[in-house]
């Protein structure tokens, strides 16, 4: 039997809580997902975001890496569903 990951990502803000909605079709928005048996994956391109997200369970861990002013931020994906839905 395979063995599967859980992560913690408490200490991480999460996507659901940017206040201006978050820029999922940015370019300088980099999605990285690590599933449940360990592989990594990133997503720069929206059809890849795309891709990434549809294939994403709620097992894997999401991250959005999202450039600040002054230093580049990370964020839990804590809603697939929405995240899809503004991926279109």
């Amino acid at each position: 039997m395979p063995q599967f990951a859980e992560f913690d990502a408490s200490s991480l803000r999460r996507t659901s809580t940017v206040d201006v909605g978050f820029p999922w079709r940015g370019q300088t928005v980099t999605l990285i997902r690590i599933d449940a048996r360990g592989t990594v994956t990133q997503a720069t391109r929206i059809s890849d975001k795309r891709a990434m997200l549809a294939q994403a369970t709620p097992k894997d861990l999401v991250l959005a890496a999202w450039p600040g002013q002054w230093s580049q931020d990370v964020f839990l994906v804590d809603d697939l569903k929405a995240a899809r839905e503004e991926m279109g």
